[in-house]
Parts: structure tokens; C-alpha cells; sequence
């Protein structure tokens, strides 16, 4: 048979024999089995575990992205912003994309901002930011309703007077500058819109899967 006790030994003094008592008393001891599950629950818990599809209303499964409108005078950016948003949903696979999905994203880009942000001694500009604003709503299609809407913010850096794969910037925010990150390449001013929008589809996604 299993022991599922423990053995406290209590020593008082006993006035009447005029020596100390010792005592043995038998503890419940708490089910092997139920110990683990609960230690696993507080692990869990302490380390933020969830899991992000369980968040979302379970009959969504999918989602529509349509075009986003373009409220600015930045030719193209709508197609260039439609597929920077769907790419990040189809790596972080949260949502299926569909034609006619369980849910849908529009969104409108509400202004694009291309500022001078740093200069040099002689007041020669070093860096630009280029910011993108946009609004987003996520509509669950089954039950008629908004369930997400938001206006987000976010830039992007670069240079007009050095290649951008030498340009000493960290173009995407990633922490990384030049050699050190193969995202580095290609048209200055388009990676840092492409890094603007990245960092607001992932805010995007953030929300959706913390909404609920």
C-alpha cells in the first residue's frame, strides 16, 4: 500500500510528568497527481503561456483582407500596404486567408508623413522617418458586428545620401544595422514604408488575438 501521509513529531512539556512530551502525528499528504496539475497550472501562468487561436471567437477560422483605401497622395501605397498586412498574417498563420472568410480587415491609410529626423553639424539632414497612419476595423462576418477598431501609427527610417546597406540606420527597428540584417536591401524610402507597415500588422494581430 502507497504512504500518502507524513510524520510530524510534536515535542511539548508536560507539566504533570515534568518532562517533555514527543508526539507522532500523521499528515494528510496531498495526491501526487494533483500536485503536478497544480504546479503546472502556476508555471503556466507565471510564463504567460496561451495559446493565440484559442483568444479569438471560435467560429472564426478566417479572414478577408480587401484592398485598403487610400486616403493620401502616396501613389500605390494601398497595394503595397494590402500586401505587407497579408503576408504578416500568413506567417504568423493566426487566421486563414480567404476570398470569403469568417471575418474581415478593412482598412484605410489615413496619412503617410516623410520628415527630415536627424542632422548633421552643418544641418544636413541624416535620416528621414517615414510614417504611416492607418485605420483598421475587424468585422466578424456570422455575428454582424465590429470587433476591432483601432487607429495605428508607425515608421520606418532611412537615408537619400547612403546605399541602404551601408547606411549606418537601423531602417526597420529590428535592432539590426547594415550587414548585420539581410533585411537591409533594395529601395531606401520602400523598406522603411515596408517596416512601418510590418510594425502595424503585428500590432494588428497583437489586438486581434488580445481582444478576447
Amino acid at each position: 500500500m502507497w504512504n500518502l501521509g507524513l510524520t510530524k513529531i510534536v515535542i511539548g512539556w508536560d507539566a504533570d510528568r515534568n518532562l517533555f512530551n514527543r508526539e507522532e502525528r500523521c499528515i494528510p499528504k496531498r495526491p501526487v497527481f494533483a500536485s503536478i496539475l497544480l504546479l503546472s497550472f502556476f508555471l503556466l501562468a507565471g510564463c504567460g503561456i496561451y495559446s493565440f487561436t484559442g483568444s479569438i471567437p471560435s467560429h472564426i477560422k478566417s479572414i478577408t483582407i480587401p484592398l485598403f483605401v487610400n486616403e493620401t497622395a502616396e501613389f500605390g501605397i494601398a497595394e503595397a500596404v494590402t500586401d505587407e498586412v497579408a503576408n504578416v498574417f500568413l506567417e504568423e498563420n493566426i487566421l486563414r486567408i480567404r476570398g470569403k472568410g469568417d471575418s474581415i480587415l478593412w482598412g484605410t491609410i489615413k496619412r503617410v508623413d516623410d520628415k527630415p529626423y536627424t542632422y548633421s553639424e552643418r544641418e544636413e539632414v541624416l535620416e528621414y522617418r517615414y510614417s504611416v497612419g492607418i485605420s483598421v476595423e475587424w468585422f466578424d462576418v456570422k455575428e454582424d458586428k465590429v470587433l476591432l477598431s483601432k487607429n495605428y501609427t508607425n515608421w520606418g527610417a532611412y537615408s537619400l545620401t547612403a546605399d541602404v546597406a551601408s547606411d549606418g540606420i537601423d531602417n526597420d527597428g529590428d535592432g539590426k544595422v547594415d550587414s548585420d540584417d539581410p533585411d537591409e536591401s533594395g529601395d531606401a524610402r520602400q523598406l522603411a514604408m515596408r517596416a512601418a507597415v510590418i510594425k502595424i500588422s503585428e500590432n494588428i494581430i497583437n489586438d486581434i488575438v488580445s481582444t478576447w
